[in-house]
């Protein structure tokens, strides 16, 4: 009777550990079809985000590796140091009845720097570096012609990256003189990195019937004007790289468009000019012209402004912030928003 208990009790054993192997078993398969599932969706997900070489997606990428070029040489000037400034700075151009002139701006504390001298080069306009850590602006009249007369407006002016000092860069040629009615010269300025080039737009000498701007494609290591675009009022400009080549993007003073022209391996103008987008063709759009462009990666910002060539319209502080974003697929800009500035 126990030998029969005893082989009982051991066939339950082996039953019991048979159902334990079993059950392990079936675990480890449901472990590996989950693994193979995951594997599997994992897979999924990367072959949709790899881009196809046939694609705009590739146009995208690209795209961006050319524009960080574009931008990737610009440095900050050294001299904010000496004055106990740290980096990062920021350029202030803000102006108003208090304020005049350029100033420096520690980013993190907001203490500022302003050094003697460049006050008496009065109002400024927008500014842009250089691969030296320059900093090239231009004079702006803002309310009255007295401090910043019209004979005084066509000049790049510049603040040199390792002394601060600041001085006439070169005065640009106009079609016609400058007048009160007209009081603006330079108004744009933008680096190019890739061949090192500074452009300037400048509207000195238009008038209500002879649109006669110019931008300047400058090379600023002897100040010689390598070749220009004509006839063409213009603010604002930024330079993108996009799915057909590099371009020069402007703010139209004459009405509130964007257009572009491209520019050839050596930085010249090629005579493509083409429309872009109104900023008038957007939900809360207006009239206003863009008087700055900044683009960072695929993304195009402008502030726009009232502008009419007089001194009551370009005073007004009010901007609107237009954004877009660049399309690859299509080659176009998307708008995406707009909000109102006062500063």
């Amino acid at each position: 009777m126990s030998g029969r208990k005893a082989k009982l009790k051991k066939k339950n054993l082996q039953k019991i550990k048979k159902q334990k192997t079993k059950s392990k078993q079936q675990r480890k398969i449901a472990i590996y079809i989950v693994i193979i599932l995951i594997v599997a969706l994992l897979g999924l997900i990367a072959y949709n985000l790899i881009p196809d070489n046939n694609s705009s997606k590739k146009h995208n990428k690209t795209s961006t590796l050319s524009n960080k070029t574009i931008k990737s040489c610009l440095r900050s000037p050294v001299f904010p140091m000496k004055y106990g400034l740290k980096a990062p700075y920021a350029v202030d151009l803000r102006q108003n009845a208090e304020n005049m002139g350029l100033k420096i701006l520690e980013a993190k504390t907001g203490r500022s720097l302003q050094l003697p001298g460049w006050r008496k080069f009065g109002y400024l306009g927008l500014y842009t570096l250089d691969d030296h850590g320059n900093i090239y602006t231009s004079p702006l009249p803002y309310v009255s012609i007295d401090i910043n007369p019209p004979k005084e407006q066509n000049k790049i002016l510049i603040v040199e990256g390792k002394t601060g000092r600041m001085s006439e860069f070169m005065n640009l040629p106009s079609k016609n003189p400058p007048t009160p009615k007209n009081p603006f010269g330079v108004i744009g300025l933008a680096f190019d990195c890739e061949t090192k080039s500074l452009y300037a737009t400048s509207i000195a000498g238009s008038t209500f019937s002879d649109e006669s701007g110019k931008v300047f494609q400058i090379d600023p290591a002897n100040k010689k004007i390598k070749s220009t675009f004509d006839n063409h009022d213009i603010m604002g400009v930024a330079i993108f790289s996009g799915k057909n080549g590099k371009r020069l993007y402007m703010g139209m003073a004459r009405k509130p468009e964007i257009w572009s022209v491209g520019l050839d391996e050596k930085g010249a103008f090629k005579d493509d000019f083409r429309f872009e987008f109104s900023l008038k063709d957007v939900p809360g759009g207006s009239n206003l012209k863009a008087h700055r462009i900044k683009i960072n990666e695929n993304r195009m910002t402008l502030k726009a402004r009232e502008f009419s060539y007089t001194l009551i319209a370009a005073s007004n502080s009010m901007r609107t912030i237009y954004t877009y974003d660049y399309n690859p697929q299509i080659d176009k800009w998307e708008f995406v928003e707009l909000h109102l500035e006062n500063h």
